[in-house]
């Protein structure tokens, strides 16, 4: 099987004004040749809404990840990436052109177990770390372009949580571990919470953890207790979100039966299991 490391040709790192230099420097530690793509926004974009600006700095990583070969790592300023992260296994079909996956998953949904390897079929909302080929960060470009000529650039939109159905369309297919291979360990968007639409006023972190962390998130405030209590809290709402049922989500596209829904809950146990 193989590893992150074999397969992960470069690492863009998304940032405005935030401090990035323990993930700078991790990624650089495991070769996977970072670049910092600060945002850089003129008097009308400092005017958009923060999600907007966000968005604007994903395209210029897809605009990179496009034109390079192999997969591209595009992560978020607030991304804290497992020690072990360049040695994780690969969980998407790397020979499907169209397949590529979310390294963190916020809310994770699992759409369907695929081919003898067992890959999960995933959905997840936000995109604070995940990996790209040339041929889905193309999709992720048309899909820019689609959301700003149908939502503008000045109305609060969360585009995130609605580009993988998008690209999905594409043909573009999204897989995810079945540990999150990091943590958002930033604070969530005031927007979120004054939009009234996010569940959570858009405050989420990984269930479980695949490792240790490389260092210790931004919303421990440098207390391990703090850090702790919001682990626990995350594992918690995982139980919540399988024994509810929300685990898995249905489609047109993955028709089910009852040993295939066994099977589905039972990856979603052994997840959450210590």
């Amino acid at each position: 099987m193989k590893h992150l490391g074999q397969i992960i040709s470069r690492s863009l790192i998304l940032c405005y004004r935030e401090r990035i230099d323990e993930l700078e420097a991790s990624l650089a530690a495991w070769d996977l040749k970072p670049q910092v793509l600060r945002g850089s926004y003129s008097a009308a974009e400092l005017a958009y809404p923060a999600a907007t600006r966000t968005l604007l700095n994903h395209r210029r990583a897809w605009e990179i990840a496009a034109g390079a070969p192999g997969y591209t790592l595009i992560c978020e300023a607030d991304f804290v990436p497992c020690r072990a992260l360049r040695t994780l296994p690969v969980f998407w079909p790397t020979e499907d052109p169209m397949a590529w996956g979310y390294l963190y998953q916020g809310s994770p949904r699992l759409l369907a177990i695929v081919g003898p390897q067992r890959y999960l079929r995933g959905h997840c909302a936000p995109l604070v770390a995940y990996a790209v080929n040339g041929h889905v960060a193309r999709c992720m470009l048309k899909f820019f372009d689609q959301a700003i000529e149908r939502h503008g650039t000045t109305a609060y939109f969360t585009w995130d949580a609605h580009i993988q159905w998008w690209v999905m369309g594409q043909g573009a297919q999204a897989f995810m571990p079945p540990r999150h291979y990091g943590e958002h360990g930033g604070l969530p968007n005031p927007e979120h919470r004054q939009s009234g639409i996010v569940t959570r006023a858009g405050r989420h972190r990984a269930d479980n953890l695949a490792g240790a962390l490389a260092f210790l998130p931004q919303y421990a405030g440098g207390s391990r207790f703090r850090y702790r209590r919001e682990r626990a809290v995350a594992r918690v709402l995982g139980w919540a979100r399988l024994l509810s049922g929300r685990w898995i989500v249905d489609t047109n596209v993955y028709p089910r039966n009852l040993r295939a829904t066994a099977r589905m809950y039972w990856i979603g146990v052994r997840r959450l299991l210590p």
